[in-house]
């Protein structure tokens, strides 16, 4: 059965927030749930049709929170795309294995770009342990033409360059002393530079290639940035579906 109530917009909320959420769900009187974890390549039921389309093909797969209603309905009640991928397909009536998803630790580095400012961390379950951030100039615009103008972008494109092996030099070296314990890369920023970013330059143990999906949106790189960055990758994004 299609839902009928409508689902409210997504909202960023932190594993923590989530822990207390599931002890209202279980102290709430005559309710049964149903808790599916569904892992990167899932198809939704019709039941879920109201879901925005952005949750459909989650690369890390979808968490969904269902409500049994008598004698026989099954209702959706939120719907989860988590930081960190899921592994493995399961389905429960109670939320002990959500929880055990929640608690699991992970080690990740950060790096967050913008032309002129960059800042890595290293961050274990959850908390910041490594920080530096650092900026190296980029002129942003040019209004002359002709040889000018040429100069001009080959300049910028030097100066980009020497901005991207800046930060790529330091975020080597900090993750260098921690071989084979980043199981993924957070990224912030705009998403072509650090398209182009990860292009140039080359991380330790392959870790360029197992950056989240979940982009982290960023002004300007610094320790506030990062504050707001550690607190993202462990957050979830959340679509709640109205009683």
């Amino acid at each position: 059965m299609a839902n009928l109530a409508g689902v409210s917009g997504s909202k960023l909320i932190h594993r923590s927030v989530l822990f207390e959420r599931l002890i209202d769900f279980e102290i709430e009187p005559g309710a049964e749930f149903v808790v599916e974890m569904l892992p990167a390549g899932y198809s939704l039921g019709e039941e879920w049709v109201d879901l925005p389309r952005s949750t459909q093909n989650s690369e890390n797969g979808i968490i969904l929170i269902s409500v049994a209603v008598a004698p026989a309905e099954i209702r959706p009640r939120m719907a989860l795309l988590p930081p960190f991928p899921i592994i493995e397909e399961s389905e429960s009536n109670s939320f002990d294995e959500l929880r055990s998803v929640l608690s699991q630790h992970h080690t990740i580095g950060i790096i967050l770009l913008r032309l002129g400012h960059w800042a890595v961390a290293i961050a274990e379950d959850g908390e910041l342990v490594v920080t530096k951030t650092g900026s190296r100039y980029v002129k942003g615009q040019h209004r002359k033409g002709g040889q000018s103008s040429n100069r001009f972008r080959r300049g910028r494109e030097k100066w980009i360059r020497e901005l991207f092996d800046q930060a790529g030099e330091m975020a080597s070296a900090r993750f260098r002393d921690y071989p084979g314990r980043l199981e993924f890369l957070s990224l912030g920023g705009d998403r072509v530079v650090l398209g182009q970013f990860l292009k140039r330059v080359k991380l330790p143990d392959g870790l360029g290639d197992r950056a989240l999906s979940n982009r982290v949106a960023v002004d300007q790189p610094g320790r506030k940035a990062l504050d707001n960055a550690v607190r993202d990758a462990w957050s979830y994004r959340v679509f709640e579906f109205s009683q």
